[in-house]
């Protein structure tokens, strides 16, 4: 009736750093009777085979052993205990009750949120007793009844109280009612989750990394936590083993307001992280060459230094085509002198047209000065500019 089983303790983060030495009792209760018997048993997660275990009560060297057995209680065997496993760091103070009356009310000694939480309001062996009755800060929370135990399940920071049992006894052929109270604060199972960025700051092609942080109770590494990652209130990532969230290529549509939350794998907890606004910085090479590349092209004076250009080049060749014209003219003004009277007249009508093409020519460019626009130029003297 006594004995139940207890859950193996030992102290691992979700990250699994480090080792912390805890103390269980077997049966897993803080008060017992005296003459009645308890196992205290040191936990270590250690892969060191040849391990000592020490046990201290109250400061004081008691006991060599992984277990410290209390065959028959006193009240002498109240007090704080704690194990050491070699030259390590002692585990946590535990506390151990002995009484020698008639009622006491029984508790775990370590009571998490989530937990099914179990109080027994025992009497004295040996003794006869009736029903019994709860308290909670005073409150009646279960009636008169034949069970002694009060079962509350799913337990958070609201059961945290002062509890108390009532129950009547027989001794000396009469009927005692006798009272017992206990405080029951729970624990936190893991700490409230935190969201980590790396790298920080980010930039565009980063590959992004986010953790959900949280440390899990030494008295509770074998609980299942699963993470699930937010953005903008939009779940990103489903519920997984995995306190990681990663992108390969982070872009600017990635930023926005990050959260992780943490449940239990009987979805009895559940906890969310704090808001964590992630910013991506543009990529400053490639940033700086659109910049550039922007800045030429839109130069506003790069248009009008195009035609400048243009019709520079486009007067050269005409000055070029008017020099050839005249240089021909002259060659063909001075003649040798024994040419033919035929050729002589053929060259007069030759000079008189070229003097006609001179003219010309000489009217067309004052034509040409007084016109400004490129795309005239280009038309009055056939020229098709590609």
């Amino acid at each position: 009736m006594y004995v139940r089983s207890l859950f193996v303790l030992l102290v691992l983060t979700v990250e699994n750093v480090g080792a912390k030495v805890v103390v269980t009792f077997n049966p897993n209760w803080n008060k017992i009777f005296t003459g009645e018997s308890l196992n205290m048993t040191c936990h270590v997660n250690s892969t060191v085979e040849d391990v000592t275990y020490q046990w201290f009560k109250d400061g004081y060297l008691i006991y060599s052993g992984k277990t410290f057995t209390i065959s028959s209680a006193q009240v002498a065997n109240n007090g704080n205990y704690q194990c050491q496993t070699g030259a390590g760091e002692r585990s946590d103070s535990t506390r151990l009750e002995v009484h020698n009356g008639y009622v006491i009310l029984q508790t775990s000694p370590y009571v998490y949120e989530g937990d099914n939480l179990t109080l027994r309001c025992h009497h004295h062996p040996g003794y006869l007793a009736k029903q019994t009755i709860f308290y909670k800060n005073n409150a009646v929370i279960k009636h008169w009844g034949p069970e002694d135990e009060l079962h509350i399940e799913n337990v958070d920071v609201n059961s945290n109280a002062k509890y108390k049992c009532t129950k009547q006894v027989n001794h000396h052929l009469l009927y005692y009612q006798h009272t017992d109270e206990t405080s029951v604060s729970v624990q936190e199972l893991f700490s409230l989750p935190a969201i980590r960025l790396s790298p920080y700051p980010l930039t565009e092609g980063d590959h992004m990394a986010l953790t959900c942080h949280t440390i899990l109770s030494p008295l509770r590494q074998t609980t299942v936590l699963q993470f699930a990652f937010y953005r903008d209130g939009q779940k990103i990532k489903e519920f997984s083993l995995s306190n990681k969230c990663e992108i390969q290529s982070v872009k600017q549509h990635d930023a926005g307001d990050y959260n992780c939350e943490i449940k239990t794998s009987n979805y009895r907890i559940k906890k969310m992280s704090t808001m964590l606004t992630i910013q991506v910085n543009r990529n400053s090479q490639k940033e700086l060459f659109n910049h550039s590349e922007t800045e030429v092209m839109s130069k506003p004076g790069r248009s009008l230094f195009i035609t400048a250009v243009s019709v520079t080049s486009l007067v050269l060749v005409l000055v070029l085509v008017g020099t050839g014209l005249i240089f021909l003219y002259r060659t063909k003004h001075f003649l040798p002198v024994n040419q033919s009277p035929k050729a002589e007249v053929e060259e007069r009508d030759e000079e008189t047209e070229n003097i006609y093409t001179e003219a010309d020519i000489n009217n067309r460019w004052q034509n040409l000065s007084q016109k400004s626009n490129v795309n005239d130029l280009v038309k009055e003297n056939h020229f098709i500019l590609c």
